[in-house]
């Protein structure tokens, strides 16, 4: 995985929807009392499975080996430990398929093993597009190049969420509280609040802020926190090895 780091992503998301929907702790029950999913679980997951990820919210390194999932589990909950490698390989062969393929594409009749690039640009376009993205991420010859794309394709998503009158965006499988704002949604109202957190770590309102929003991306120029000290695009590492 550290060698394809697509595969974190899906590996997250499905560990994400393991311990959510199997968690019978006595604070997952509070939650769903209140029609909410319990999310400090899967953020427990990734800062205890990545050094400094909560500096780095990146997880193209999120790549725990089966005895450090079965540990990291058993510290967040003892009882799903048992269950979470059987779920884990059922779940993720699924949903890699699912956002690796082309839609027309039978999964049960192609192999990754020997494709190579124009096969996977026909068969597996999304995972071929992915593979490029992130491989922007770290390329020295264009440090800027990875956020000028990244921007771009902002402005596709941006078009679909107003074409679909889409107001609130969701990028997920599951509802795990992520949930953005289309601040160019013609009938859309926002309000924007400081907040303090209380001794059981709730956040309460406290005031209002006077903002009012407007329906532009950031510059580039104003990207500074996901760039690196070299001034490209912060994320993981190029993998090297030696024989």
């Amino acid at each position: 995985m550290p060698a394809f780091p697509f595969l974190g992503y899906l590996y997250f998301e499905v560990l994400s929807e393991y311990l959510m929907l199997h968690s019978t702790t006595p604070e997952t029950k509070a939650y769903a009392q209140l029609r909410e999913m319990n999310n400090r679980l899967y953020k427990r997951l990734a800062f205890s499975a990545v050094h400094g990820m909560d500096k780095l919210f990146d997880l193209s390194r999120f790549n725990p080996g089966y005895e450090r999932l079965l540990q990291l589990v058993g510290q967040i909950e003892a009882d799903l430990s048992a269950g979470v490698a059987r779920f884990t390989r059922q779940r993720l062969s699924h949903l890699f398929a699912s956002v690796a393929l082309a839609p027309s594409q039978d999964a049960a009749s192609f192999t990754f093993g020997d494709a190579d690039f124009d096969a996977l640009a026909t068969a597996a376009p999304h995972l071929l597009g992915q593979l490029v993205f992130l491989e922007m991420r770290i390329i020295d010859r264009y440090p800027q190049l990875y956020l000028a794309f990244e921007q771009a394709k902002s402005l596709e998503a941006w078009d679909y969420w107003n074409t679909e009158g889409i107001p609130t965006p969701f990028n997920g499988t599951i509802p795990k509280g992520e949930i953005g704002i289309n601040t160019a949604y013609p009938r859309a109202s926002y309000t924007v609040w400081t907040a303090e957190a209380c001794e059981r770590g709730l956040l309460h309102p406290v005031d209002q802020l006077d903002l009012t929003f407007l329906p532009r991306l950031a510059e580039l120029s104003m990207t500074a926190m996901r760039r690196d000290q070299t001034g490209k695009a912060a994320g993981h590492l190029r993998q090297t090895s030696t024989h």
